[in-house]
């Protein structure tokens, strides 16, 4: 729909290419189109009631009454005649009244619909005629979805984490008394499958062609042999079914979900499209209630003779523009008590945490809870693998990629995160922001150093489970075996063995930590941080087997912001073998150490980019120093408790001068009025004959001379839809035989209608980086064969708290983890022709006031921390980068040009496509987006290409033709430029890239 220009502040997500507007600005942009309406409409009326209320004689009503029925002629000689209130009344008659309302609605649409048009014309016709979402009709397709089904399983069942067993998991099937499950709460049947927002997608089966519907816990449970108690269901099925108290058979499917935007391919009203189980938890009286159906016996004395195991759920979702409130992050009064009755009255009580990331789980430390397992989102099918998992079938072997706290609130970044703190500036500026004031003491990196250096706190009073932390129904004893220093290489290599010393095959992560020496006042340091990381093979009992794991000197080294570059400080390292952060793997085996040390005479400072060369330098102190007319102070080892900031000691005030390019001072991208011919480089050709398509430059290197030819042949109006048109799709450019190329969102799924995967955070718990290329390869060969080109995932974000919204989204805490699994998603992903977009680029770890929020942070955390996972997502292949709606510091993050272009491209080498997150305001605006280096424009910006290239055609030109490249550079290696035996190739048969995809 189109939107009022007035108004567009208040418009988040249009109803195009499948996403629905926010209710609010859904609801004024169409109250002042109803007003007007109104007005109108009721001048009309009232004209008409002013001519009733007219005294017509006798005689003339009479005429009235009869000129309907005259000729023209006599029509025409009745109102000459006629005199007083008759001849005006006839008069108005005349005028035909009925146009007024109906050209004065046709007025207002054309007015709120014609400044509008002129920015959405294009877009709307190349989506038209273009881009389409292809549906799974095709064999390939199919296929695509059955396979995808069963990786779905594979991932789960290797990023389910064993959070506690007291050796009551895994159950005995077999035994008629272990197989028998009750299975108690409304968490359980209502478990979210999936997220809101852009982590959506099909649970119902709504989408006729090949509906996508999800393996329930109770089927799969049922499927692996266990038997559940079906008046335990009924009552639970009927208190969905309107809260009715009943043991009855009923019929009733509970689909529960977070439709955040209104997918109709997703779930529609009446199957749980904003449903919670959390609103439906039974009250624990409901279980202490007699029923004639039981023979007299309340629902519990039912279920006690039934099975001494009880199953209970708790289940929390995550989404896009939301962020969690603290009564997310702990147990409802109802789940409590639910909790309490099952410790009461069964031996067996496991607890399975359906949830994002972390909540606080002190309940789980008592003894008569038996076993808990994180097993997150799961995705379509993925239930099968917890109920392998509980059966034995399958032996876990996930751990942690995040630390659990027992108070979630007891990070520095609680303090400056989302709506529950510090948000909002005070004097010149009127923006919001927040401070990341842990500079790098993010997860482990705070709670480990803290306890290691500080006496006073202690580690196992706020941590419940550690970083890295995973259970087995095996025992392992992992070792190191050799251990090298490389110093002409600068690389450090451990060899592990790890043998299987229980009674059944397992896996297990392999973590590698480095404790770096600090200097007290220098460079900030975790105490440890880990280094490096792999996951065994399936190990039988007895067997043992050596992994070999490598890093480099660069990868330990520290940011020095007092040099401007990354430094290996002199002194001692330990590199240890750990089961978690906290705690050392032992070993049995004599004479070996899982610690071992080597010293570093000197410093070994690496002063250029190993990636490109270029020099180093600090580029991000305005965004460290803060909005104030004070430096922020961030959180130091040296000085954990004085450093430590509590909301109202941070300083809210703010200086005008701060933001030259934040929202608070822009309008429509119009307050920058860039002079032209900044830019000192000629004017390149334009729509030259050089005989070139883009097909020609398949997989072509950077910097192959036909790039230059190729972009030679187009035309202004092709640089600016190249840019402009980035709706979901990269456009079609005839002059070079560019077809549209189909981008869409989703970070489990090919389309919000395709199989829905884990959460990204399963896939960082398997410590597991061929898991993740399991999961690229599912997306992508199932989008690839409905036409997909480019997938707006994965998201490379940080867990900088347990708040965050779309942290299930994210992988980790830790921005190795983070890196390597989305580095490797998208290496699967590009194996079927789709290249993926790592979002969201930076500093977008909340979603509150994500639109323009400003983020002030040190070099050294967007460096390390922040910035590392998109690094190494860039140094293994990734071709696109989204850019965020926040602010970095004072600039919007697709308008910073210290970020895209001198830490993406100069130093990182990046080679690819930028696109801005959806275009939500003014501050996106392409005149400062390219000059920073952003590329593509997700939805056509107010002040787009058009505009930028009518103030400063010279410049603009030289502009979009960079961007030119980068977009294509991305489609000439993607499957936009296969044929039918390329597809053919990667297993896609039968399929026809010029009328299957376009």
């Amino acid at each position: 729909m189109f939107r009022l220009p007035l108004l567009e502040s208040f418009w988040d997500k249009p109803i195009f290419m499948g996403y629905a507007l926010s209710s609010f600005a859904w609801w004024v942009d169409w109250i002042v189109i109803a007003i007007a309406v109104v007005l109108f409409g009721g001048l009309y009326f009232l004209l008409v009631w002013l001519l009733g209320r007219m005294k017509l004689s006798a005689e003339d009503k009479e005429t009235l009454k009869n000129y309907k029925g005259l000729s023209r002629e006599e029509k025409k000689a009745t109102r000459k005649s006629a005199k007083g209130p008759l001849k005006r009344v006839l008069s108005w008659r005349r005028t035909r009244p009925w146009l007024i309302p109906v050209v004065s609605f046709v007025v207002i649409i054309a007015l709120v619909a014609a400044p509008v048009l002129t920015t959405t014309w294009d877009v709307l016709m190349t989506t038209l005629s273009g881009s389409k979402v292809k549906t799974i009709d095709s064999q390939a397709a199919l296929e695509a979805a059955a396979e995808a089904e069963n990786n779905v399983v594979t991932i789960q069942e290797e990023g389910t984490v064993l959070l506690k067993n007291n050796g009551i998991l895994p159950l005995d099937v077999n035994d008629e008394e272990q197989k028998k499950i009750n299975i108690f709460g409304s968490c359980a049947y209502g478990l979210f499958y999936n997220n809101g927002g852009s982590g959506s997608f099909q649970t119902a089966g709504v989408v006729k062609s090949f509906p996508r519907t999800v393996t329930k816990l109770e089927e799969a449970l049922v499927e692996e042999g266990f038997e559940i108690n079906e008046n335990l269901f009924n009552l639970v099925k009927n208190y969905y079914n309107g809260k009715k108290t009943s043991v009855a058979p009923s019929d009733y499917k509970i689909f529960c979900g977070y439709n955040t935007y209104g997918y109709s391919e997703v779930t529609p009203s009446g199957y749980g499209a904003k449903l919670d189980p959390r609103d439906y938890e039974l009250p624990v009286s409901m279980y202490n209630t007699a029923f004639d159906a039981l023979g007299g016996k309340t629902v519990l004395e039912d279920a006690k003779a039934f099975s001494d195991t009880a199953l209970f759920a708790i289940t929390r979702y995550g989404s896009e523009d939301h962020d969690s409130n603290y009564a997310d992050l702990k147990l409802t009064n109802a789940e409590e008590a639910a909790i309490n009755m099952l410790k009461e009255n069964f031996d067996n009580v496991i607890i399975l945490l359906n949830i994002p990331t972390v909540m606080e789980s002190r309940f789980l430390d008592e003894n008569a809870i038996s076993a808990a397992i994180f097993m997150g989102h799961p995705g379509l099918t993925g239930t099968r693998a917890v109920a392998k998992i509980l059966n034995g079938k399958v032996n876990p072997s996930g751990h942690l990629v995040d630390t659990w706290v027992y108070d979630v609130k007891s990070a520095q970044s609680y303090q400056n995160f989302g709506n529950d703190t510090t948000l909002s500036h005070t004097g010149a500026s009127t923006g919001r922001f927040t401070n990341y004031l842990e500079g790098i003491y993010v997860g482990y990196r705070y709670y480990v150093t803290r306890a290691m250096v500080d006496d006073t706190f202690d580690y196992d009073e706020y941590v419940q489970y550690s970083f890295g932390h995973g259970l087995s129904y095996t025992t392992f004893d992992k070792s190191i075996v050799d251990f090298k220093v490389n110093d002409k290489d600068q690389k450090i290599e451990v060899t592990v063995e790890v043998k299987n010393t229980g009674t059944v095959a397992g896996k297990d992560a392999i973590q590698i930590y480095t404790h770096a020496p600090y200097y007290p006042g220098g460079i900030e340091k975790s105490y440890y941080s880990l280094s490096a990381f792999a996951k065994s093979n399936l190990i039988e009992p007895g067997k043992s087997e050596t992994y070999k794991l490598e890093f480099t000197f660069r990868e330990i080294a520290s940011w020095d912001t007092s040099k401007g570059y990354y430094v290996t400080e002199h002194g001692e390292y330990e590199f240890s073998l750990r089961e978690n952060v906290w705690d050392i793997a032992e070993t049995a085996v004599e004479g070996r150490t899982n610690a071992k040390t080597h010293s570093f005479a000197n410093d070994i400072e690496f002063k250029n980019s190993y990636q490109t060369g270029k020099k180093y330098e600090n580029i991000f102190q305005d965004v460290e120093w803060g909005a104030g007319a004070n430096k922020i102070e961030y959180l130091s080892r040296n000085d954990f408790a004085g450093t430590f900031k509590t909301t109202n000691q941070i300083d809210r005030s703010a200086v005008a001068d701060k933001f030259p390019g934040g929202t608070s001072n822009q309008t429509q991208g119009q307050t920058f009025n860039f002079s032209d011919n900044q830019i000192e480089e000629p004017l390149p050709a334009l729509e030259e004959d050089n005989a070139l398509i883009l097909s020609d430059l398949k997989d072509a290197d950077w910097d192959d001379p036909n790039w230059d030819l190729l972009l030679d042949q187009l035309s202004i109006k092709d640089l600016q839809n190249l840019s402009d048109l980035g709706s979901f799709q990269t456009a079609k450019i005839a002059n070079i035989g560019k077809k549209v190329g189909n981008d869409y969102d989703g970070p489990s799924s090919a389309y919000h209608s395709g199989t829905g995967h884990p959460s990204a955070v399963i896939v960082a718990c398997s410590w597991n980086t061929e898991i993740a290329k399991v999961m690229g390869e599912s997306i992508g060969r199932e989008g690839a064969s409905r036409g997909l080109t480019g997938w707006y995932a994965p998201g490379m974000n940080t867990h900088r708290s347990p708040f965050g919204g779309r942290n299930f989204e994210y992988y980790s805490e830790d921005p190795l983890i983070g890196g390597q699994m989305g580095g490797h998603t998208a290496i699967g992903a590009l194996k079927y022709g789709v290249y993926t977009y790592g979002k969201h680029f930076l500093l977008n770890d909340q979603e509150q006031s994500r639109a323009g929020v400003f983020v002030w942070a040190n070099e050294q955390s967007i460096r390390e921390i922040y910035g590392r996972s998109f690094e190494i997502y860039v140094d293994l292949g990734g071709l696109g980068i989204m850019s965020s709606f926040n602010c970095v510091g004072s600039w919007w993050a697709g308008g910073n040009k210290a970020l895209l272009t001198t830490l993406l491209r100069e130093e990182w080498g990046f080679h690819g496509v930028v696109v801005t997150d959806y275009v939500s305001g003014g501050w996106m605006a392409s005149n400062i987006g390219l000059r920073a280096g952003n590329d593509l424009w997700l939805n056509k910006s107010a002040y787009g290409a058009v505009q930028a290239y009518n103030q400063t055609p010279h410049d603009t030109t030289i502009l979009l033709r960079r961007a030119a490249k980068n977009i294509l550079y991305a489609c000439a290696h993607s499957n936009n430029v296969w044929t039918e035996e390329d597809f053919a190739a990667v297993g896609i048969e039968d399929f026809n890239p010029a009328t299957d995809t376009h």
